[in-house]
């Protein structure tokens, strides 16, 4: 087991948020964090996040203050990370201002900020665009992974037309749609959709910042999700479905033309739930039954439901389910920059084992997994909008992991050396 090099002080909670991104700068000299002083509740309009870093050129890593946000959550913060090219200089993170929701670039040397017009969810690697959603419309179908301070209830709909996913130039603060919830709920339509709240999500860019993936989800209305993961050029153009199957976990670029994704692939079960009659009458009677016979992550859910880690290949129906030794663990993938061979990844806390998270690397070459970490929660949160996962995220120079944890009881930062 690997022991981290660095833990973020006990004085308050401090975390980052999601898997995608990297919470070290370039060099790999400081470490980007959120500081707050509750962990017990939603964070709501009245609540605010010190935004700073750890100097880890300084005997005791000091955390440095800069700004603060919020607009924040626990699953992806405040989508806070190092702006390229340079990925040191500057930081882009989201913010509310005069009611409304916006991103912020901060200059950490000159101090100099530049508000843009909507607030992002991925930012290409050379810092020129970030795709977006609408947040406002976003705090209705997802609170965990949305903001509190814009409660606009004319949004607070199953469809609101003009919803999609826009492009936005970082230098310009231009602005284009690139996808409309309309054309996906059109193309190749299921029953199940009627009457479902639609809505899109997990934003990714490739690695060249020109091909995007995301997801488009409904809550049907007799209960339960379905998933779809799309492909599509950062302009819009060349929308590929690139898995149906209606179960669509968490998923990563592993290089310009390659996806690894945790789920389905489309089986017997899957394939019924595409019928609305069949989830009201089939599905929607048995789940109770299920959940208390069939324990979540087991390996008989993972049976019954197909899933497991896929590698996709964009533009194509190619598809291969890899990582077997870890098919029954979701978790948050990515790959250390420059390596294509090795994934890190992690798990839900296990209440059979006492509430215990595992932080985990992958060898698709020789099959080998190994457990780098176990990490405790605090149970009372687990499964939950409180919940941390620990949402494990490569620095650039792929030598080091951080990740987020409640193992000593408040909500911390930790920083393991890999490689």
């Amino acid at each position: 087991m690997l022991k981290p090099i660095f833990k973020s002080p006990l004085d308050h909670h401090y975390f980052f948020g999601y898997y995608d991104k990297s919470q070290m700068n370039r060099f790999s000299t400081k470490m980007l964090a959120m500081r707050v002083d509750f962990i017990d509740h939603m964070p709501d309009k009245n609540d605010r996040a010190v935004i700073g870093y750890f100097d880890m050129e300084k005997e005791e890593c000091p955390f440095v203050k800069v700004t603060d946000s919020r607009t924040f959550n626990w699953q992806q913060g405040c989508m806070l990370q190092w702006l390229g090219p340079d990925h040191n200089s500057r930081i882009i993170y989201n913010d509310i201002k005069e009611g409304v929701f916006i991103s912020v670039i901060l200059d950490l040397e000159s101090g100099g900020r530049k508000v843009l017009p909507m607030p992002i969810y991925s930012v290409s690697h050379d810092g020129q665009i970030a795709m977006c959603i609408d947040h406002e419309r976003h705090h209705f179908c997802r609170r965990s992974y949305s903001y509190d301070g814009v409660v606009n209830i004319e949004k607070d709909k199953k469809i609101v037309p003009g919803d999609g996913i826009w492009r936005m130039d970082l230098e310009t603060g231009e602005r284009k749609q690139i996808v409309t919830l309309e054309n996906l709920i059109a193309h190749k339509p299921l029953s199940n959709m009627k009457g479902a709240i639609h809505y899109v999500e997990h934003l990714m860019l490739s690695p060249s910042g020109n091909r995007l993936c995301f997801l488009h989800r409904w809550q049907m209305e007799e209960g339960g999700i379905f998933d779809r993961l799309y492909t599509v050029d950062s302009d819009g153009e060349n929308l590929y479905l690139l898995s149906d199957s209606g179960r669509v976990g968490h998923f990563c670029w592993r290089n310009e033309n390659e996806i690894l994704l945790y789920g389905g692939i489309s089986n017997p079960v899957n394939s019924l739930r595409r019928y609305k009659n069949l989830v009201r009458y089939l599905f929607r009677p048995l789940l109770p039954i299920y959940h208390r016979l069939v324990a979540d992550n087991s390996l008989l859910s993972k049976a019954l439901t197909g899933d497991s880690y896929i590698l996709l290949t964009d533009l194509s129906l190619k598809k291969k389910r890899v990582a077997p030794e870890i098919s029954a663990e979701d978790g948050h993938p990515s790959f250390p920059p420059g390596n294509q061979s090795i994934f890190i990844s992690d798990t839900y806390p296990d209440p059979e084992s006492g509430s215990v998270a595992r932080l985990l690397q992958y060898d698709l070459n020789s099959g080998e997994n190994k457990v780098l970490a176990e990490l405790d929660s605090i149970p009372e949160y687990d499964n939950t909008g409180l919940r941390c996962d620990l949402h494990p995220k490569c620095s650039y120079d792929g030598k080091f992991i951080s990740i987020d944890t409640m193992d000593r009881g408040v909500r911390g930062t930790y920083l393991y050396k890999v490689f």
